[in-house]
């Protein structure tokens, strides 16, 4: 399996919430970055407690017209992120409004091809725009 078949696998296996999967891909080092939040998760449970923090805000979240593509010890993925926020957000409770934004993900990969780390970038005033939990006149000012 090449890099970009494991990156597509491992969205695959969030899709369909086969999380417990994901392990199987993973390497003994890993660290993963949220960017729009500045949050580093330093472990795969880590990593795998704030994958079910997106299922419990977005319950049919997914991704999808995903395209990868990898190098030697990467993957990059280019998807949109699409769910109805049905579930607490952090501090929010559910707005019951949809969520469809880009995201793109990289990839580690150590010798033997498992995940070593990754980093995701989205736009997170877009999904609280959409989510109707910043008015676009804030937004725009800044505030």
């Amino acid at each position: 399996m090449n890099h970009q078949d494991t990156h597509r696998a491992l969205h695959e296996m969030f899709n369909e919430r086969r999380l417990d999967e994901i392990d199987h891909h993973v390497g003994p080092e890993f660290a993963y970055i949220d960017h729009p939040h500045r949050h580093t998760l330093h472990t795969l449970a880590e990593f795998k407690a704030w994958l079910g923090e997106w299922i419990a805000g977005f319950s049919n979240a997914r991704v999808i017209g995903a395209s990868y593509v990898g190098g030697p010890n990467f993957s990059v993925a280019y998807f949109h992120g699409r769910g109805e926020n049905d579930g607490p957000l952090g501090d929010h409770p559910a707005t019951g409004r949809p969520m469809d934004m880009p995201f793109c993900e990289t990839l580690r990969y150590d010798q033997h091809g498992r995940v070593i780390g990754g980093e995701v970038y989205y736009d997170r005033m877009t999904m609280l725009m959409q989510l109707g939990l910043v008015a676009r006149r804030a937004a725009e000012r800044g505030g």
